[in-house]
């Protein structure tokens, strides 16, 4: 059985320089700001990219191993940050579907035949210091116990609420400093529905990938569709 990935395009120029071997990739911090959708739409804005939310309906139960003693904390939740702006994503969808292409507001879609290929390449056209990962996403309920995942960036940045599993996202990133070692994120207890202030433009990271391989789209990556 085949298994594929599909990049969706709001422009016929961007998956031209797709296909071409260039493609950018936007930091969490990107899209955890994104202004350009509601809060209803949850299209590409996500308020907790790269943050692991806990919080259990009753509160959190919390220990002192100091005191030996414990209690569940109401309306409270833990959450485990990464580095948002020195981790960048590049987002498929392991589903080809009308309704991602409308949902997306996709012209085009370009389907990505050989993805161990296509990670290979990635990772020969990136800096020698970069760390690179790739995979599904998982979509939890922040009622759920966060697992081992509070300790490993990687996995945080491939988690999102289940509100957005309709997207079937497998993911492809990588940091040029340390964001995605071992235990590298930031913890915090929350109390209410807090969120993070809007950065300034200048903080938000784009990265682009020059990856002088055309051949391998030829082989490897084809367009399924386009509008006009």
């Amino acid at each position: 059985m085949r298994h594929s990935l599909y990049r969706y395009f709001t422009e016929r120029k961007w998956a031209d320089e797709f296909l071409g071997g260039e493609m950018r990739f936007r930091s969490l911090a990107y899209f955890r700001d994104y202004e350009n959708e509601s809060e209803d739409e949850k299209v590409r804005k996500d308020d907790k990219e790269g943050n692991l939310v806990f919080g259990p309906p009753e509160g959190l139960l919390i220990s002192s191993q100091t005191q030996a003693t414990s209690g569940t904390w109401p309306g409270f939740r833990m959450e485990s940050r990464t580095k948002q702006a020195e981790i960048f994503v590049l987002c498929t969808s392991r589903y080809f579907s009308e309704e991602l292409r409308d949902r997306f507001g996709a012209v085009v879609c370009v389907e990505i035949l050989k993805i161990a290929a296509f990670c290979s390449r990635i990772r020969r056209a990136l800096p020698q210091n970069a760390t690179f990962f790739a995979g599904k996403v998982t979509y939890y309920d922040p009622s759920q116990g966060p697992e081992e995942r509070w300790a490993l960036p990687d996995l945080i940045a491939r988690s999102k609420f289940k509100c957005y599993e309709w997207q079937h996202e497998y993911r492809f990133l990588f940091s040029l400093t340390d964001a995605l070692g071992f235990e590298n994120a930031s913890y915090r207890l929350i109390r209410g529905d807090l969120k993070e202030a809007p950065k300034p433009e200048g903080c938000y990271g784009n990265c682009s990938v020059r990856m002088y391989f055309k051949f391998v789209w030829a082989r490897g990556g084809r367009a399924l569709w386009s509008a006009g």
